[in-house]
């Protein structure tokens, strides 16, 4: 036969890597990107709330950088649109907010500071970018509509909130509740932790 196209190469497939486990792991930020409440393209909800997003990535353990070989592993298989998962997003009260925001802005911040001696939060978010942190991963479900036009139910993992690396390493961190963003579904949202309750990870270009 002739060929029926350009650029043949005979590869190997990508081989599937799965997202870590839900648990508490050691991770390091390696990337800082804040979000001005007024960026409209950012922020087309009008949330008066400026936003921080955090790219990590566990440093320890049988999951060692799986979040980058997660990313990629899509890469490969679906080009730009592959979404780096190890994202946590820290949403900064204003006054007026509710003290339950306060209170997990603080606290995500102080597990920070515990993990890293002689750093202490001085609202320049730049100053995160290499510093320590236990995360703990908690399972979140969502609708998926498939080609036929069936609704399913999946789920991934994602990063619920931040504890002390002390915490991870003497397994004192409890297991959280997963995050359920499916419709019509009666349930609370699964924790009040800062993170939106949203899914944070989103396309991007690394590494940085």
């Amino acid at each position: 036969m002739k060929p029926s196209y350009n650029g043949f190469e005979a590869k190997k497939a990508s081989n599937f890597i799965e997202l870590p486990h839900i648990g508490a792991y050691v991770a390091e930020i390696l990337n800082v990107e804040f979000i001005d409440h007024n960026d409209k393209e950012k922020n087309p909800y009008n949330d008066p709330h400026d936003k921080i997003e955090l790219y990590l990535d566990i440093t320890e353990g049988e999951y060692k950088g799986r979040f980058m070989e997660v990313w990629k592993s899509q890469k490969e298989r679906f080009g730009e649109s592959a979404s780096y998962k190890g994202i946590f997003r820290l949403t900064p009260p204003i006054d007026g907010d509710e003290d339950w925001r306060k209170r997990s802005f603080e606290s995500n911040l102080w597990c920070v500071q515990e993990s890293n001696p002689g750093y202490a939060w001085d609202w320049d978010e730049k100053k995160l970018k290499g510093k320590k942190v236990g995360i703990n991963l908690r399972k979140r479900l969502y609708n998926y509509t498939n080609q036929n036009g069936e609704v399913e139910t999946r789920d991934t993992v994602e990063i619920g909130k931040f504890e002390t690396i002390a915490d991870v390493k003497a397994g004192k961190c409890r297991p959280m509740r997963d995050n359920d963003r499916r419709q019509n579904k009666d349930t609370a949202p699964a924790s009040t932790d800062g993170s939106e309750f949203t899914d944070v990870s989103k396309a991007v270009d690394v590494p940085w």
